[in-house]
């Protein structure tokens, strides 16, 4: 993707014709084995004709389905569900991603120790932790012990990403940039786990019903749902469900469902000609007014500023210049 190396692979929809990988760097190819005892499951290997000992930094992102990332050599496997994300340090010659269904929808970032180099201090955590000594010879080294959760503003620079990649126009300096937003959210994500180690961990089942409060959130944005219905409907009690989709997302109920219906709003204004009133109704205002007022308390400027069909690349920078500036002042 840059001139240092860095690779940038993204993983749709599988197909037969199997042109849902998007690679910038030429040198790395790609393979796909069908899992004769279960064809549904693909695994996905790399390999670099000039250097087989190649490390790669793999950000990845699970929107449906589940993947496992594991080595040849090593026991250890890394998993990782729908709705969630990792950053991984993998052998390029022996790292498999296997997927769980041909269906399921996965974003793999490939960066080279150059890049995350660039924009991480050594002294950050997070590069102490991914630099680690490895268990095994080409065992995985990832970031978070506990994989982390895909926030909507997450989605929506994946679905810009994705765009830009099978789009006409597809600029280096914006996927690069989108690029280093995703890092900057991991890291700060990552960030926040460090900080509340030793909350209690959910069992599964807890879990799952906060994925399923979250799909129901998402899927009935213009109906107005009561914390005590929406526990009502995953089987737990309001309590419970404060407590554990704060832990699970990182953010409230109500605050999670303002972030996806602002960030869905700014994806479709970017995305489409459509107007204010049209935009509202779509993420679940009866009045303009009311969310072009939402949607300037929560961006800073109001929606109209937004040209449909038009990237607009200064507004992504504003956003990296913002998260590095309080990752930076975070460190010092």
């Amino acid at each position: 993707m840059t001139q240092s190396g860095e690779e940038l692979t993204l993983k749709g929809e599988y197909k037969h014709d199997i042109e849902s990988v998007f690679s910038f760097n030429k040198a790395i190819a790609f393979s796909y084995i069908m899992d004769v005892a279960d064809r549904k499951k693909i695994e996905i290997r790399m390999s670099h004709p000039d250097d087989e000992q190649l490390e790669v930094f793999q950000m990845i992102f699970v929107l449906k389905g589940n993947v496992t990332v594991h080595t040849s050599d090593a026991p250890d496997k890394v998993n990782i569900s729908v709705h969630q994300h990792n950053l991984c340090r993998v052998a390029i010659q022996s790292v498999r991603m296997v997927m769980s269904d041909s269906s399921d929808e996965v974003v793999c970032i490939n960066l080279s120790a150059a890049f995350l180099n660039r924009y991480v201090p050594v002294n950050h955590p997070a590069h102490r932790r991914l630099m680690a000594v490895r268990t095994g010879k080409e065992a995985p080294v990832i970031l978070s012990p506990v994989n982390l959760s895909v926030t909507p503003e997450i989605g929506t620079i994946l679905q810009r990403l994705s765009d830009a990649a099978q789009s006409n126009f597809c600029d280096q300096l914006l996927l690069e940039s989108k690029v280093i937003e995703l890092l900057a959210l991991q890291l700060g994500q990552f960030e926040q786990l460090q900080s509340s180690i030793g909350t209690p961990k959910l069992k599964t089942e807890e879990l799952e019903r906060m994925q399923e409060a979250r799909e129901i959130l998402i899927h009935h944005v213009g109906e107005k749902l009561s914390l005590r219905t929406l526990a009502h409907l995953v089987g737990t009690n309001e309590f419970n469900l404060k407590r554990d989709f704060k832990t699970v997302f990182g953010n409230t109920v109500y605050g999670y469902l303002n972030q996806f219906k602002m960030e869905k709003a700014r994806s479709i204004l970017l995305a489409k000609d459509i107007t204010i009133a049209e935009i509202a109704k779509k993420v679940g205002y009866k009045h303009a007014t009311h969310f072009t007022s939402a949607f300037k308390k929560y961006f800073g400027y109001l929606p109209n500023k937004i040209k449909a069909g038009k990237l607009s690349l200064l507004i992504f920078m504003e956003d990296i210049i913002v998260l590095f500036d309080n990752l930076f002042c975070a460190i010092v």
